[in-house]
């Protein structure tokens, strides 16, 4: 059994937006050399997430339109984000929404198939990482990170 291991690196630019990833992933598994196994795909930040969906403009607004009045950003609206009140760095931003988001409507990881050295999507799926909180405020914070882990032969 092999392990491969692969970090994606994303310089996100708006503060919610979806990136289509699946060439990312297509890239670590032919890098990897694995033919059949597992893939486990997690981002290392807690206001974004990962899913598979289809690559439709006018679904991806649709999901952003649903997201924003779930979720909204409002000041005073979360406990989360009394900062006075907690014990966090001064650079702390006030982003309980976009906590709330990552948490409920994407996923913290995801696995997939790999037969045949090709992902097992279908026709019209893509993966997805998903920002909720960008760009990052925080000094040396601008880049997100995504992990792809393979294993298998």
């Amino acid at each position: 059994m092999n392990n491969y291991l692969n970090t994606i690196i994303l310089e996100t630019d708006k503060h919610t937006r979806f990136y289509d990833i699946t060439d990312n992933v297509t890239d670590a598994v032919r890098d990897s050399g694995i033919k059949e196994g597992h893939i486990v795909i997690q981002p290392a930040h807690t206001t974004t997430g990962v899913f598979v969906n289809e690559n439709e403009e006018y679904l991806l607004d649709d999901l952003m339109l649903h997201l924003d009045k779930k979720a909204p950003q409002r000041k005073g609206g979360y406990l989360h984000d009394n900062i006075a009140e907690r014990d966090c760095p001064d650079d702390e931003p006030e982003n309980a929404h976009s906590h709330i988001k990552a948490a409920l409507y994407s996923n913290s990881s995801l696995s997939l198939i790999l037969s045949g050295s090709r992902l097992q999507l279908g026709k019209y799926q893509r993966v997805f990482f998903a920002e909720f909180d960008g760009p990052c405020p925080r000094k040396h914070k601008n880049k997100r990170r995504c992990l792809v882990s393979i294993l298998g032969e």
